[in-house]
């Protein structure tokens, strides 16, 4: 069987919504160099995007601006809105009254009080609701294609390298038993690399009744419960809930997303994967996000691929555990959407996957990203008893660090790293890793190196060497507990302006230890630093 190139088998993602590229174009426009530190990897110096839309639309307590309500004209189904009811009375009158009125009442969800209406005319509203109870039906669709490009030059894909990446170096067949993972995607279909025993649930039937699917839930799929050589899944034997909620040509919306979400929970979900994401933060769904959480799931969502300084939502809301997209070497892929929210980052680029009609793909995206850490809750869950919260934690406090010194915007709390859970509780393993080298020039320069301990046993001696173009410093790593980093920070004197020069970090343990793992000890970092040297 052949794996199709990327821009064959997702050409159908390429189908985005003129509404949704025209605020693109627009944000784009708006964007405005930043100088800030300078360092390894450009995204520690973000393209700073001034006020939008959706920086103006997120947070729980915002009022309605001009720029918003343009917005919900841009991103929302049209001649639509969602009624939220804070009590059962008033739910309950609201739809009998509709039934009786202009409006067409195209669906509710119990659980959340929460009704869709559409309307020839939005004054249809007037007298059955109040008006801050209703709100947009903002579309939701798959992370936009990364392409025309987006992906940096240098950017390695990984192939058939994601598990080893990962540190699953030992059969993981059994992984998830008794775990169970829903996809709220595009839909599943049977493929010869998933599971027989798929529970389907399809929301999106009554409004395209066309059997046609997307290929994207099945490629989602395949990296959580793949189970042969091509696609192969970190929690092979999770149980699977498929939960259809996006049309063929990967567009859903606020209404839908909320369904699905209960659909899941209701279903018995521990673990629920988003690959879908909006620009319009609706309450609905933050509520339907809400339900899940106080059920005990957890949800991991992809951060979107926008190239964006805030993850899309559901991915932007703070108890959804945001993924973004590294490549093999662990640099971030520059589509992957960043920002406060984001949680840790996973590989993101050319991953096989299955796909429809029993082909494969080269699957890149932040909507590749999500599976792997859903995939590493469900082990975790099976591994140590956990429960879903717990077993989200575990996953969160044994990444990997990556760029700036604890948990950043870029990375969130770094690399996600299965090996370093599964061998959490092993005993004897020493491994010193070194991380990141950064550059920083505020009022002098310096150059910033950080090293982990990734191991399970303290690090009481280690040496780290640090060269720059003018020096080599030899320096001494000490008392460093499992998990831990410590950071350097050394004066150094930068080339000229534009000039492009090498910085290598190399940690060394004790030679009366083995390290466990001596390809993470060397770090070595290009950079071309521009700054004005004579401020």
């Amino acid at each position: 069987m052949k794996i199709k190139p990327l821009e064959l088998a997702l050409s159908c993602l390429f189908l985005i919504l003129a509404a949704v590229t025209g605020w693109l174009l627009i944000s784009d426009a708006d964007r405005k160099t930043a100088s800030p530190k300078e360092t390894d990897n450009p995204r520690l110096n973000p393209i700073l995007v001034s006020e939008t839309p959706q920086a103006q639309a997120s947070g729980r307590n915002r009022t309605k601006s001009q720029s918003e309500t343009n917005l919900s004209s841009l991103l929302a189904r049209p001649n639509e809105r969602l009624v939220l009811f804070n009590n059962e009375e008033d739910y309950r009158n609201f739809l009998k009254a509709a039934t009786k009125s202009n409006l067409r009442l195209l669906g509710n969800i119990d659980r959340l009080r929460a009704a869709r209406v559409g309307f020839t005319n939005i004054s249809d509203l007037n007298g059955l609701v109040d008006p801050n109870q209703t709100g947009p039906n903002f579309l939701v669709s798959l992370p936009l294609p990364p392409g025309g490009g987006s992906v940096q030059a240098g950017a390695v894909g990984f192939r058939q390298n994601a598990l080893e990446w990962l540190g699953i170096d030992e059969d993981n067949s059994a992984w998830g038993e008794d775990i169970t993972v829903a996809v709220i995607d595009t839909g599943v279909v049977d493929h010869e690399a998933l599971p027989n025993n798929v529970t389907h649930f399809d929301l999106v039937s009554a409004e395209d009744p066309s059997t046609e699917r997307s290929g994207h839930g099945t490629a989602v799929a395949s990296l959580i419960v793949g189970q042969n050589d091509i696609a192969a899944g970190v929690s092979p034997a999770s149980q699977l809930i498929d939960v259809r909620v996006a049309n063929s040509e990967g567009i859903s919306d606020s209404f839908l997303l909320a369904e699905g979400i209960i659909t899941a929970v209701d279903a018995g979900a521990d673990v629920l994967n988003i690959s879908l994401g909006s620009l319009g933060d609706s309450p609905v769904v933050e509520n339907a996000v809400d339900y899940a959480l106080e059920s005990g799931a957890v949800i991991v969502a992809s951060s979107g691929n926008e190239g964006f300084d805030q993850p899309s939502f559901p991915a932007g809301y703070e108890d959804v555990i945001a993924v973004g997209a590294v490549d093999l070497e662990g640099t971030l892929v520059d589509f992957s959407n960043t920002g406060e929210n984001l949680d840790i980052t996973a590989p993101g680029l050319e991953l096989p996957a299955a796909w429809t009609d029993e082909n494969y793909i080269l699957f890149t995206g932040t909507s590749a990203s999500a599976p792997f850490v859903s995939g590493a809750i469900a082990t975790a869950m099976d591994q140590f008893q956990l429960n879903p919260t717990q077993a989200a934690e575990y996953v969160l406090d044994f990444a990997n660090e990556a760029g700036a010194p604890g948990e950043d915007t870029n990375f969130g709390a770094g690399h996600l790293d299965v090996g370093r859970v599964i061998d959490s509780t092993t005993p004897g393993i020493h491994d010193i890793a070194t991380v990141s080298n950064l550059i920083v020039t505020d009022e002098s320069s310096s150059v910033i190196s950080v090293v982990q301990n990734q191991g399970t046993e303290f690090i009481s001696s280690a040496e780290l060497t640090i060269s720059t173009p003018f020096a080599t410093i030899p320096l001494r790593i000490n008392n460093l507990p499992p998990g831990e980093i410590q950071t350097f920070d050394i004066p150094t004197t930068l080339p000229k302006n534009g000039t492009e020069f090498s910085i290598t970090s190399e940690a060394t343990l004790n030679e009366t230890f083995q390290d466990a793992d001596p390809t993470n000890n060397v770090q070595a970092t290009s950079f071309s630093v521009e700054v004005d040297l004579e401020s």
